[in-house]
């Protein structure tokens, strides 16, 4: 058994000509530089061979009143993550009587019964995505072999948290200034609407369309939303930063705001289509029904005309009764017939009028899928000469469009321009879905999730991008501005 010494351990008790722990009289004794967390090991490794563990100061302590060397005097119980068996090992000092115990603090925080990285874990877990408290807690007893209860979970995250968060972010911080990744100028802007405890709150986000970097990711209530705090939120968050083009949906606040603070603007062309789609759509839909209940109702007339014939057909010499009915079958079938002639031709103008919105759509779609910026100016012409054949919502429409329309093209300008703001709804999907809207109770909850999905989002979207594909593309969009 004792063949099986951790080699690392080994290593580190030759560099430093000190042993970090030893066996002694049934006992483990365990430098005060040796994490509680990694004690499962040796309890694994030499559990056999001892029956408590005891810590001690790897460096022998000096009195903190006369600077004396301590003497070892004994030792009391510690219970690091709530374990049974350990000890730490009491010091007295030899000319003024003063004691000093083992010191774990660079593990355990001050009065409390659990290391600094078993506090972490609920949070980290939280990093990862939405946990429940109770699994938190199952996790850690699956991980670690420790027993908490949720309120614990959750005074741990409450009291870590936020030093955990800094940490990360600021650790982000460096990695983002070594890689040299910077704004490129190209931004997305957007909000989401969600809810703290049932009220209605506001986030604004804006992110960088090249580098994928957030530039800013704020929450406010919604009775504090209003076009100033839009203006003050992009003055604030833009100030200092290159500033060449802002992707934006077409809400009518948007393009005094984006001229006063001094950049283009491009607007997402998805939005755009979808505010035409959103009318056209419901009248393709009325439309597609009322063709499929008219299909149905011809069906049904032609088979009842089926079973008349059929009928007709099998009563030639019948009495004066029968013929009475067949009369009636004929009546009746002179009806449905009738009716099936006025069906076809709503039916024939049902989908003449579904073939040309389907066709104006398909028309609007193609506007901007040409190869260059001349083109869609040419296939937007030639539509909005069209204007009067077309439905009120279409001419409404165009008109609206063509007051904005050099705001829809600016991508043909420079590769690195998006044309949608696909980017930004993927970062509020992915950092908050739609599932997650209505699931904190107070704002610190909230903020702290957003925080961490920052903090995710960098990792997966910024830092693992190539840090030469990241510079050519910056001084790309640089040369062709």
């Amino acid at each position: 058994m004792l063949s099986k010494n951790p080699f690392t351990l080994n290593i580190m008790n030759d560099i430093l000509n000190k042993p970090l722990y030893f066996l002694e009289d049934g006992r483990l004794n365990v430098s005060n530089i040796i994490d509680p967390d990694y004690l499962s090991f040796f309890d694994e490794y030499y559990g056999e061979y001892y029956d408590e563990i005891v810590y001690y100061e790897y460096d022998r302590p000096s009195c903190p009143n006369c600077e004396n060397s301590m003497n070892s005097n004994g030792s009391r119980r510690a219970k690091p993550n709530k374990w049974e068996g350990i000890r730490k090992k009491q010091y007295i000092c030899p000319v003024c009587g003063k004691t000093h115990y083992t010191n774990l603090e660079n593990f355990i925080k001050r009065y409390s019964n659990y290391t600094r990285a078993i506090c972490q874990k609920s949070i980290e877990y939280e990093s990862i995505g939405y946990l429940s408290y109770q699994k938190k807690v199952e996790f850690i007893k699956l991980e670690n072999g420790i027993s908490l209860n949720r309120q614990t979970a959750y005074y741990h995250e409450s009291t870590y948290g936020d030093t955990f968060i800094t940490q990360k972010e600021e650790n982000l911080q460096k990695l983002l200034k070594e890689m040299k990744i910077e704004p490129s100028g190209i931004y997305h802007y957007d909000e989401e609407y969600l809810f703290e405890n049932g009220v209605k709150t506001v986030r604004l986000a804006i992110i960088d369309a090249v580098t994928n970097l957030i530039i800013n990711d704020q929450l406010i209530y919604q009775e504090d939303f209003d076009k100033e705090f839009i203006e003050i939120f992009l003055k604030y968050s833009l100030e200092g930063l290159p500033k060449k083009i802002l992707i934006t949906d077409g809400h009518p606040a948007y393009p005094a705001i984006i001229e006063r603070i001094c950049i283009k603007q491009q607007l997402c062309i998805f939005h755009i289509i979808k505010n035409h789609h959103d009318k056209s759509f419901k009248k393709i839909n009325k439309l597609e029904r009322r063709i499929k209940t008219l299909e149905t109702k011809i069906q049904e007339n032609n088979a009842e005309i089926k079973e008349i014939r059929e009928f007709s057909k099998g009563k030639s010499n019948i009495l004066n009764e029968d013929e009475k009915l067949r009369k009636r079958k004929i009546k009746r079938r002179k009806k449905l017939d009738k009716q099936n002639k006025k069906f076809r031709k709503e039916l024939r103008e049902k989908r003449k009028e579904l073939k040309e919105l389907k066709s104006i759509n398909e028309r609007i779609e193609n506007i901007h899928d040409h190869e260059d910026q001349k083109g869609a100016m040419r296939r937007f012409k030639t539509i909005y000469t069209q204007i009067k054949q077309f439905d009120d919502d279409t001419q409404k429409f165009l008109k609206n469009l063509d007051k904005k329309f050099d705001k829809t093209i600016e991508f043909y300008n420079n590769p690195h321009i998006p044309r949608t703001n696909n980017k930004i709804e993927g970062y509020f999907n992915i950092t908050l879905p739609k599932i997650m809207k209505r699931k904190f109770r107070t704002r610190d909850g909230l903020i702290r999730w957003i925080r961490l999905q920052k903090i995710r989002w960098t990792e997966r979207n910024v830092l693992t991008q190539k840090n030469m594909k990241i510079k050519t593309n910056i001084q790309k969009i640089n040369s062709a501005s």
